[in-house]
């Protein structure tokens, strides 16, 4: 372990004792053996996950979706101005790889954030993603979990924050759940083709399965990071609808 990471975890571990002597008045050398630390250790991570989950929520109130959405459109586009001229040499093709990559990365993250903005902001649209989540959801929560979590809502936050959004099956089901109907994109089949390759780039160094490595150049990724503002277009228009244009007559 590095030092750096021991320095962490030291200093994490004294506030949490730090936390037990003020909670519930214990010494702050109590052994980490004795019968009631693992509740009082679970109780501190409790308290952790709640002020992290507050300061989440807090940010998304404080940045709209449609903020959210602009600021990642923007970053593409900075994406776009970064390539270079088209080269063969080895670290041109790195280079392309990584961008094409972060291209994806950057659609996932926004997707995720505009639908956690959404949902903290309309009730409507989280009343929708506890719905939709109950219905597909296999796992079964206890009372102790829903407190734990801050109600069926911080469970269903909490699933959004375990979600891959570079799965365009999963952005589908998710925006279908919060418009209640079914994304229309003629750019779908092209997005499972760039997350496809994707993969190919981070998890096989641009290798398929067959073995066939992929040439990629800075016009293939310029017109990749097109097609996907493209897709992100729909996807953004099926959720701001949803948000704003709330149907009185379903609620």
């Amino acid at each position: 372990m590095s030092s750096s990471k021991e320095w962490y975890f030291a200093v994490e571990n004294q506030n949490m004792r730090k936390w037990m002597s003020e909670t519930y008045g214990v010494s702050e050398d109590i052994e980490e053996d004795t019968p009631e630390w693992e509740e009082m250790a679970e109780a501190y991570q409790n308290m952790i996950d709640g002020e992290d989950y507050e300061a989440e929520m807090q940010w998304f109130a404080e940045h709209p979706y449609h903020e959210i959405y602009d600021s990642y459109t923007i970053k593409m586009h900075q994406l776009q101005n970064m390539l270079s001229s088209d080269s063969d040499s080895y670290l041109d093709q790195m280079k392309h790889q990584m961008m094409y990559s972060h291209a994806v990365t950057l659609f996932e993250a926004m997707v995720g954030d505009i639908i956690k903005a959404s949902v903290k902001t309309f009730p409507h649209m989280m009343e929708r993603l506890t719905q939709g989540c109950a219905n597909i959801e296999t796992e079964k929560y206890t009372l102790k979990d829903i407190i734990k979590h801050n109600g069926v809502e911080g469970i269903a936050m909490l699933k959004l924050n375990d979600l891959t959004f570079h799965n365009i099956r999963i952005v589908e089901q998710y925006v279908n759940i919060l418009s209640e109907g079914k994304l229309n994109s003629s750019h779908k089949s092209d997005m499972f083709k760039i997350t496809s390759m994707r993969h190919d780039f981070v998890h096989r160094n641009g290798a398929t399965k067959d073995g066939d490595y992929h040439k990629i150049n800075g016009k293939a990724v310029d017109s990749t990071i097109e097609k996907i503002l493209r897709y992100s277009v729909d996807v953004y228009k099926a959720i701001s609808d949803a948000a704003e244009k709330r149907n009185d007559a379903k609620f």
